[in-house]
């Protein structure tokens, strides 16, 4: 599968405020200012977002269904919660790999939304084709979500030499007949 970027309405979704709210912000991209927000949120999965995910899961059921309904003709199960991520300025947030590196299994597909605007060097870095090794940035903005095959396209972040942080979240899904149900993988 090929990069694929969908749109999807925030105004429906407001995982952006929801995100503000949780974090105490009027502005994510400010966020690496507050060491207080760097040091509650330095894992993907141990953060302020996961921890309250529970107040969005309903919103977020209805986001993965509906963001994905068009595209393939089913879904498995998908990841839930998601991993919600934060790439401060200043920092890189995760090395290159593969998912499959970590024992994810084939068929399974990444789906990143990030809830600020990404570019350069504060955004996920993919490679062209497998093995290609031709890191490059997805430009996307808030409203836009990325689909890609994350178990073998090698992806990552570099250091964040812009003065955005980029706060986002990504799961996983497994195409295929339904019902869709929640997994934690």
């Amino acid at each position: 599968m090929q990069l694929k970027i969908l749109e999807f309405n925030p105004e429906r979704y407001r995982f952006r405020e929801w995100a503000c709210e949780v974090l105490g912000t009027n502005c994510l991209e400010s966020i690496h200012k507050s060491e207080k927000i760097k040091v509650l949120n330095r894992s993907p999965t141990c953060n302020q977002l996961s921890q309250l995910f529970s107040e969005i899961e309903e919103s977020y059921r209805s986001f993965v269904l509906e963001l994905l309904g068009d595209m393939v003709l089913g879904v498995s199960s998908y990841q839930s919660p998601p991993s919600f991520r934060f790439h401060y300025c200043g920092r890189s947030s995760s090395v290159f790999h593969r998912d499959k590196d970590f024992g994810v299994e084939d068929g399974r597909l990444n789906v990143w939304v990030p809830l600020t605007n990404v570019w350069g060097e504060n955004s996920l870095w993919i490679e062209s084709e497998i093995g290609a090794k031709d890191y490059k940035p997805i430009t996307l903005k808030a409203g836009q979500a990325l689909i890609f095959d994350g178990v073998n396209l090698g992806h990552g972040s570099k250091i964040n030499t812009t003065n955005s942080t980029r706060v986002s979240f990504d799961f996983r899904y497994l195409p295929g007949e339904g019902p869709a149900l929640p997994t934690s993988y």
